[in-house]
């Protein structure tokens, strides 16, 4: 007997499938087809309420009042820095009360300042070019400070806050989705903006209570834009 003999006989004489097997088959089937839709379903609607909800927080996340002390706005950014008291040579222009932790001035003039990480700090034979965290020009991966340029309007749209005891506003840095802008209106109409290139270890509020400690003097000038 060969193979294919001694499985027949261990399988029996074939079957004919009955009415009632094809319709249990057809049953199982529309049932696991139900549960499939319904799981999609199910899955769509909750992806939908978690984007309205995440819509609602986003745009009211800072409001337009001042955010509480230590305050983190989970829904946009999470705070991994601390701001502290600064402690350097002050810089042209500009007063600063706090900086982030780990951070120092690499460039000042009475124009702008720009922050960065204190670990690019006296490293010799770094080529600018290459990183533009060493080159004292570029705002990339920073913080800059300054007054708007003598061509520029007024704010973007963003989020309205409370800077100290002045207006301002919180805005999506342009081609930069992850960082901001704060603009702050200052008693002769001018604003002053820090730019932050990115979260930074920051979050919206302590980038809001950064800038409430920025102060301009009367050497500050603006640029030409």
């Amino acid at each position: 007997m060969d193979l294919r003999d001694q499985l027949d006989s261990i399988a029996g004489p074939a079957v004919a499938p009955t009415a009632a097997d094809a319709d249990a088959d057809l049953a199982r089937g529309r049932r696991a087809l139900r549960r499939r839709r319904t799981a999609q379903t199910l899955g769509g609607s909750a992806f939908a309420a978690a984007a309205v909800v995440a819509a609602f927080v986003f745009t009211t996340g800072l409001g337009g009042g001042v955010p509480g002390p230590g305050a983190t706005n989970s829904t946009t950014n999470v705070s991994t820095t601390q701001l502290v008291s600064y402690k350097g040579k002050q810089p042209k222009g500009f007063v600063l009360d706090k900086v982030p932790d780990g951070w120092f001035v690499q460039a000042d003039d009475d124009s702008s300042i720009v922050l960065a990480p204190s670990r690019i700090k006296g490293k010799p034979g770094v080529d600018p070019s290459q990183d533009p965290l060493y080159d004292p020009r570029s705002f990339e991966g920073k913080i800059a400070v300054m007054l708007q340029s003598r061509d520029q309007g007024g704010p973007p749209a963003g989020t309205e806050v409370k800077v100290g005891d002045r207006d301002g506003v919180l805005a999506k840095t342009a081609d930069n989705d992850s960082g901001r802008t704060l603009w702050v209106e200052q008693p002769s109409g001018v604003y002053l903006q820090i730019q932050f290139w990115a979260d930074l270890g920051l979050s919206h509020e302590q980038m809001v209570d950064f800038g409430a400690g920025v102060h301009v003097t009367k050497a500050a000038k603006q640029g030409a834009g």
